[in-house]
């Protein structure tokens, strides 16, 4: 059974689970301004097999020298995929723009962190998230049947092709 998430702490630092074939993901508070001092862990797991696709559709973050200070960091496999600040890439930042990222195995985590201050009010990111592999996922199982199909988010809106 694949769960939605769940909040594992409290206080200036939190973790989430989440282990659906596909979601949703935003900054605290998003749309709003997001909080200064906050970090937010998200353990995106997929069944073995998959790997994690992730977009960002809303990308606003305080801008920083080498993402020091306000940051997404994305990591798979025990490494760092990017970390990401700003609202556009500059030549030592890196923001998301229209580039989609992809783990390197069934595993992807994203870490959001604000430090103490911002001068100006950031409202911080949306993400989407879906299992990627090489053969569907079966989304409904009905014992010697499965339906199985794409899931794709365009407008708002999940689809199922």
């Amino acid at each position: 059974v694949w769960l939605l998430g769940y909040d594992l702490s409290c206080g200036a630092s939190s973790s989430i689970v989440l282990q659906k074939m596909y979601g949703r993901i935003t900054s605290p508070n998003f749309p709003n301004v997001y909080p200064n001092h906050k970090e937010r862990i998200w353990n995106i797991t997929v069944p073995k097999g998959y790997s994690v696709r992730i977009y960002f559709t809303h990308f606003n973050l305080e801008l920083s020298y080498l993402c020091e200070y306000d940051y997404v960091k994305l990591s798979s496999g025990g490494r760092t995929l990017a970390t990401l600040c700003g609202k556009d890439s500059t030549d030592t930042e890196e923001a998301p723009g229209n580039k989609t990222y992809i783990s390197v195995d069934n595993n992807l985590m994203v870490v959001f962190r604000s430090d103490y201050s911002n001068e100006k009010p950031f409202t911080g990111f949306e993400a989407f998230y879906a299992a990627e592999g090489k053969r569907p996922a079966p989304l409904v199982d009905g014992g010697d049947m499965a339906v199985v199909g794409l899931v794709l988010h365009w407008a708002g809106v999940w689809l199922l092709v």
